[in-house]
């Protein structure tokens, strides 16, 4: 597992955790109340931050291959730009 995702996966499940115990407090409980609601709120938020650090991943390929197709659509436009003023300065100066 890279070292990012854990990050994302680490950040985000102790954003759940601090969410439950902010839950409880507001509710003016003990934060040592049903645990499992820690447990649930914590790996709900895990997941949450899974689904962030692949859709970030998916952004950042959609990214390059937009860049990639972009540069290599000004490659052909300059060649043919290139190519085209060639052809017409050949073609002006026999006149």
């Amino acid at each position: 597992m890279p070292a990012p995702l854990l990050s994302y996966i680490a950040g985000f499940s102790a954003l759940g955790f601090g969410v439950r115990c902010y839950q409880l407090a507001i509710l003016r409980r003990n934060i040592f109340d049903n645990l499992g609601g820690h447990a649930l709120s914590t790996a709900a938020f895990a997941g949450i931050g899974y689904y962030a650090y692949h859709a970030e991943q998916y952004q950042q390929q959609l990214i390059a291959d937009k860049k990639e197709q972009l540069l290599r659509m000004r490659e052909k436009d300059e060649t043919l730009l290139s190519s085209a003023s060639g052809h017409v300065s050949a073609s002006a100066s026999h006149h």
